[in-house]
């Protein structure tokens, strides 16, 4: 036999959960603006009976903030609480978020392709994929080298005699140099972009999970060179220019 299900459309609106608020960050009181319930059963002929399933999918909206999100409630028959006489009820919650969730910064001014890489490995972050986390990160150092024009740099090393050279290399750690030879970076904060190469390096090269409180600072520091490199020049820029027309007028 074919399973059967039926949905009714709207069923449930109006009706209020508590929510952890993806913008409040807390728990916060959220009603349904649109709604799909599901109910269907399905034969199980090994066993001579039936599966029966529950889905109510949810457009829901912050009554405080005011943000939409999506929920989905789930039970079926196989997760019956036989002793309470109640059904296990697995409720999801997209965009995914916690206490600890990362909010996605707006960076206007910040090129397109880095925009998109970081707004992806903050998603990796949130789900907790912390190796390609840590491969975005390094992919956001390679694309700050890029936008910027830095194919190279000077490189110190070690000859056969133990003398500190430098030679221009056209690897990462090169890149990054340059990023600091063309005053892009302060000496300080292209070591500390080193940190970040190092950490892709091992995410890509070595498959290992990077701890998650070294994620933490990497992307509190990359969201600072974006500020210092982007959004802080832009920002200068148009207090000069306003500044310039009331002189003017």
């Amino acid at each position: 036999m074919e399973p059967n299900r039926d949905i009714t459309v709207n069923a449930l609106i109006e009706t209020k959960y508590f929510v952890t608020c993806q913008n409040c960050k807390i728990p916060t009181k959220h009603h349904v603006i649109t709604s799909a319930y599901e109910e269907g059963r399905a034969p199980m002929e090994e066993y001579g009976d039936w599966y029966y399933w529950t889905n109510k999918y949810e457009i829901i909206q912050c009554l405080g903030c005011e943000t939409v999100s999506f929920r989905l409630e789930h039970a079926n028959s196989e997760e019956y609480d036989h002793e309470n006489g109640e059904n296990s009820v697995n409720e999801q919650i997209y965009p995914r978020r916690s206490k600890e969730t990362w909010p996605h910064k707006s960076f206007f001014n910040v090129p397109i392709n880095l925009r998109r890489i970081y707004r992806e490995t903050i998603d990796c972050y949130n789900n907790e994929n912390f190796t390609l986390c840590g491969a975005g990160i390094r992919a956001m150092v390679e694309g700050l080298c890029q936008v910027n024009g830095i194919i190279d740099g000077q490189v110190e090393y070690k000859d056969k005699s133990g003398n500190t050279k430098t030679k221009k290399r056209k690897d990462l750690q090169g890149k990054i140099n340059g990023l600091f030879e063309k005053g892009k970076l302060t000496k300080d904060n292209a070591e500390i972009l080193h940190e970040h190469r190092f950490l892709g390096n091992e995410a890509i090269h070595e498959l290992s999970c990077p701890p998650k409180e070294d994620l933490t600072l990497a992307i509190e520091i990359i969201e600072n060179v974006f500020d210092t490199l982007f959004e802080i020049p832009n920002k200068a820029s148009q207090l000069k220019f306003k500044r310039l027309a009331k002189k003017k007028s």
